[in-house]
């Protein structure tokens, strides 16, 4: 097992909220309620937080396969999920018409930004002491 998955876990998530919530505010202030855009935004946001963290419980049941060919199978069948549950999503958001598609795609990429932004959460968190390793 993965020695500090939760504690990664924890801060791309808080990464992911922090750019939720700046992206909010931006749209709030912008947009306002109008047209779904920020409908779709949180849309984006929760599917990227419901991709991270059903990625992390992947990696970590695969690492902890003892069979190299099985742990690829767990691993492609967890992907072949999250693309077909992402699908989905996306069709029944536009079927909708509740939620903006182009708001629902910058909300998901919060998980790319949340992952980027990782590193200095961990610093910030072993500034404060809260930090379970070395790792600066």
């Amino acid at each position: 097992m993965i020695k500090y998955v939760g504690q990664v876990v924890r801060e791309v998530l808080l990464g992911i909220g922090l750019w939720g919530l700046l992206g909010t505010i931006i749209i709030l202030v912008v947009w306002g309620l109008s047209e779904g855009i920020l409908y779709g935004f949180l849309l984006g946001v929760l599917l990227s937080v419901g991709y991270f963290i059903h990625m992390s419980i992947t990696l970590e049941t695969s690492v902890d396969m003892m069979e190299e060919k099985s742990a690829k199978n767990h691993a492609l069948r967890s992907y072949l999920i999250r693309v077909a549950a992402g699908a989905v999503a996306l069709v029944l958001a536009w079927w909708s018409g509740w939620f903006h598609m182009l708001a629902i795609l910058a909300g998901f990429f919060t998980l790319k930004l949340g992952v980027y932004v990782r590193p200095f959460i961990h610093k910030a968190f072993c500034h404060f002491g809260i930090c379970k390793d070395s790792e600066v």
